[in-house]
C-alpha cells in the first residue's frame, strides 16, 4: 500500500468516528508530512495538558529556578480521590517523581501539584515561548469538572508535533533536558490505542490523553531504521464509553496500518548502521 491508498483509508475512518478528528503523521527521516487532517484545530486537550505542564517544568529547570531533586510535600487536600500513585496519603515527592508519575502513569494529582508550584500563567507563557500557539492550561485536571461549552484547557495536534519534534531533534531545550523528557514517554503505560494491535517488541515514545469527552494519542515510533510521529485527536462532546472504545480501536487500526507500511518499505531502510546505544533521537534507542 502507498500513501495515496492509506490517505483514503484515513479519511474513511475519520468520517466514520463520532465527534471531530485531527490527524497528523510526519516522517522524521524525510521531514515530509504524508498525511494531515485539521492539524491546527483547537480542541479540548484532556490529559494532553500534561505535555504543557512538562514543558513548563523543563523551562523552569533550564532557567535554574527548579531542580529535579527538589522535594515538595503533597498534602491530602491535593490528592485526587481516584489517584493510585498518591493513595498512600501525604508524603514528600521530588520534582522528578512528580513528572514521572504525571507522564508515565498519567497521574492527575502530580499534574495538579506541578500547576500549584509553577502557576497557570507561567505554564502558558512557556507554551507561547516555544511555539505551542494553540495550547493553554486554565484549570486543574481530573476531579475538576468543566462545563461542556467551556473549553478551558486546549491544544492542537500541530502543537503536540512541535513539542515531540523539538525533544526528538534536541532543539526545544538543551539536549540533556530533551533526552530526559523523551525517556519519560518511552515509559508511558498505555496500550489502548496505537499499540493495541501490534504484538512486536517496539519502542514508542507516546502519550495518551483519554478523558470523558476526548480520546487523544500522540507520539514517536522508533523502528529499526526509521522514526515517525503520529497523532490522532478525537473530541466528542457527547462521548460515551462505547464511542471512546470505538475511537481507541480506530487509532489502533490506523497505527497498525502505518506500522506495517514501514515494515514493507525497502526504501525506508536508512544506510546508517543500527546503533542501539545511540542517544535519544539519534538513529535509534
Amino acid at each position: 500500500m502507498d500513501h495515496v491508498g492509506m490517505s483514503k483509508i484515513f479519511l474513511n475512518e475519520i468520517h466514520a468516528v463520532h465527534g471531530s478528528v485531527s490527524v497528523i503523521y510526519k516522517d522524521f527521516d524525510t521531514g515530509s508530512i504524508p498525511f494531515q487532517f485539521a492539524p491546527d484545530s483547537v480542541v479540548p486537550s484532556g490529559n494532553m495538558a500534561k505535555i504543557a505542564i512538562l514543558l513548563a517544568a523543563l523551562c523552569r529547570i533550564y532557567d535554574g529556578e527548579m531542580t529535579p531533586e527538589k522535594c515538595v510535600i503533597v498534602p491530602n487536600l491535593w490528592i485526587n480521590y481516584d489517584s493510585v500513585a498518591f493513595e498512600r496519603g501525604q508524603m514528600s515527592y521530588s520534582i522528578d517523581e512528580l513528572l514521572s508519575w504525571m507522564i508515565v502513569a498519567n497521574e492527575d494529582t502530580a499534574a495538579n501539584v506541578l500547576i500549584e508550584i509553577m502557576g497557570l500563567d507561567y505554564i502558558n507563557r512557556c507554551c507561547q515561548r516555544f511555539g505551542l500557539v494553540n495550547t493553554r492550561v486554565e484549570c486543574r485536571l481530573g476531579a475538576t469538572k468543566v462545563q461542556d461549552n467551556i473549553r478551558l484547557n486546549v491544544t492542537s495536534a500541530q502543537d503536540i508535533l512541535t513539542f515531540f519534534e523539538g525533544i526528538y531533534q534536541n532543539t526545544l531545550l538543551p539536549r540533556p533536558l530533551c533526552e530526559y523528557a523523551g525517556r519519560m514517554f518511552l515509559r508511558h503505560r498505555n496500550n489502548d490505542g496505537f499499540t493495541r494491535y501490534i504484538c512486536d517488541d517496539i519502542y514508542t515514545g507516546r502519550f495518551v490523553g483519554d478523558t470523558d469527552l476526548v480520546s487523544h494519542e500522540a507520539g514517536i515510533f522508533y523502528l529499526p531504521y526509521v522514526d515517525y510521529f503520529f497523532a490522532i485527536f478525537n473530541s466528542d462532546p457527547d462521548g460515551t464509553p462505547e464511542t471512546r472504545l470505538a475511537s481507541q480501536r480506530m487509532r489502533a487500526r490506523l497505527s497498525n496500518m502505518l506500522y506495517n507500511y514501514y515494515l514493507e518499505r525497502e526504501d525506508a531502510i536508512r544506510s546508517l548502521p543500527y546503533n542501539p546505544n545511540a542517544p535519544y533521537g539519534e538513529n535509534r534507542y
